[in-house]
């Protein structure tokens, strides 16, 4: 055990392995060490490891955990298990199946079921949504079809997670947007997509993450096989960042708890940044009712002082804005802000105007940390939503300033992003047997991603030239049959890139 540990971070540790605790804090308080150290402190006391559940809302934030155990030495039996509500459904989908297929209106209960991933599941969703495009569906929505398909998937998520019925998400979209918008018909045209998908994968034994959620919280929880086999394997529990968690998390602990010998529930006060994927700080909080006791860590060990006081201010005062119900008590303001704490964490210039110059802004504050000597993979730029033209202009300035930078963009399918669909058409080019023949204007991509400082211009003029789509298939020219002029407009360093590149897939197609 680490010898750093505050007196209440000790008693918690230490505490004899029966009652359930609510622990809350702010971040940085330490009630994660908490949970790690209680952990490592039952297996100490000889309760084996298959016994604990360790309940996380995502598999990252259960990383401080999977590290506490990787130490050599700590799991000499079984490991505890780390699972989200997610993984816990498919588990006992998996293991229950034949008891609750039939019941669950699968069409094929006699075989097993085949667990969707986001990306299948978008797979999916676009193959039935595509016909429906085609018959006028969506009429009038401008977002791609990738969000599109993604957003139809968020509504199937947002309603497993709220234990309401797929056929409330019209009705409920309606609610939500002033009737003068004119969506009305789109949310019509949700519903119908919803249903095509749910009905689809009912059909042919597909469980996406809604359906999962959906199959164990109306037919295994109540199922006393299932009940009574996750009562005697589970024995202690720890769920950490309850805060992240939607209401049907809530719903569950509330039943579950009593049959625990011990569990420590762990919430993160200010965070339930989840909300827009259905996280119910509220319904989360409700739990501390059903425990013995409540514990409050008040000081995070690592946030300065400065930043604490800013979030309080800014919390009072959209709370201040904020539209409340008739019982909430005003709030008292929070003392004033000591001087210099506005200037040190909300420095944006305010004479910005223009899109370029608060990306210049951005790059110029990012490049002030790097000097300081913070890490470049220690720096998050965040953003409702990363387009081409905003991630091209980031990276491009990032990379003038000698930053290294990668995106990620979960919203995303893997096969558009443009190191992929770069790979993808030299598998064509490498395999013509397969009739998938690159456009021009593919090449031209792979071709700036493949080769270092190649740009548009000079890409697609080396497309035009040497690449050449005929009855047989696309065929490449050697750099060295071009003329003069266009050789030297492309450059020799880069036409011996493109030539490597060339001679590289025409051994491959040699086998």
């Amino acid at each position: 055990m680490r010898t750093s540990l505050t007196p209440s971070q000790r008693t918690l540790i230490e505490a004899p392995p029966r009652g359930a605790v609510f622990l809350r804090g702010p971040a940085g308080s330490g009630k994660t060490l908490v949970g790690v150290e209680r952990m490592l402190h039952l297996m100490a006391q000889g309760i084996p490891g298959g016994q604990i559940l360790i309940l996380v809302p995502q598999r990252t934030l259960g990383e401080p955990y999977t590290a506490a155990l990787e130490t050599p030495g700590v799991v000499s039996g079984t490991a505890p298990d780390l699972l989200t509500i997610g993984g816990l459904a498919r588990r006992m989908t998996e293991l229950f199946w034949p008891l609750v297929a039939e019941e669950a209106g699968f069409a094929r209960p006699d075989l097993p079921p085949v667990f969707l991933t986001l990306e299948t599941a978008q797979y999916y969703m676009a193959h039935l949504v595509r016909p429906r495009l085609e018959e006028g569906l969506f009429t009038g929505l401008t977002i791609s079809r990738n969000r599109l398909y993604s957003q139809l998937i968020d509504n199937l998520n947002k309603a497993a997670f709220n234990a309401y019925p797929l056929a409330e998400v019209s009705r409920r979209l309606k609610a939500s947007w002033p009737a003068e918008s004119g969506q009305t018909p789109v949310f019509d045209d949700v519903q119908t997509c919803i249903d095509d998908f749910r009905r689809f994968c009912l059909e042919h034994n597909l469980l996406d993450f809604s359906l999962q959620l959906d199959v164990f919280r109306r037919y295994l929880w109540n199922l006393p096989l299932c009940r009574e086999y996750l009562q005697d394997a589970y024995r202690h529990l720890i769920a950490d960042n309850l805060e992240e968690n939607p209401p049907l998390v809530a719903d569950l602990l509330s039943e579950w708890l009593p049959d625990f010998e011990s569990a420590l529930l762990i919430f993160d006060e200010d965070a339930g940044y989840r909300r827009f994927l259905g996280a119910d700080p509220q319904s989360i909080l409700s739990l501390a009712e059903a425990c013995d006791e409540t514990v409050r860590f008040p000081e995070s060990h690592v946030t300065p002082g400065g930043l604490l006081d800013l979030g309080v201010h800014l919390a009072h005062w959209v709370r201040v804005r904020l539209p409340s119900g008739g019982d909430a008590e005003p709030q008292e303001p929070p003392p004033p802000l000591k001087r210099g704490t506005l200037s040190r964490h909300l420095t944006y210039p305010p004479d910005l105007r223009y899109y370029p110059q608060m990306l210049d802004w951005v790059t110029e504050q990012i490049a002030a940390l790097v000097d300081e000597g913070t890490p470049p993979g220690e720096i998050v730029i965040l953003a409702p939503f990363l387009s081409d033209s905003l991630r091209f202009a980031l990276v491009a300035r990032l990379e003038e300033a000698g930053i290294p930078t990668r995106s990620h963009r979960p919203s995303r399918a893997l096969r558009e992003e443009p190191a992929t669909r770069a790979l993808l058409t030299f598998a064509a080019l490498g395999h013509p047997d397969w009739g998938l023949y690159p456009a021009a204007f593919d090449f031209s991509a792979a071709l700036m991603q493949a080769i270092e400082g190649m740009d548009l211009v000079r890409a697609r003029l080396l497309t035009d030239i040497v690449y050449r789509l005929g009855p047989e298939g696309p065929r490449l020219v050697p750099f060295e049959n071009l003329e003069e002029a266009p050789r030297e407009r492309i450059t020799y360093r880069l036409g011996m890139a493109y030539e490597n590149l060339r001679q590289w897939l025409e051994t491959y197609q040699l086998g």
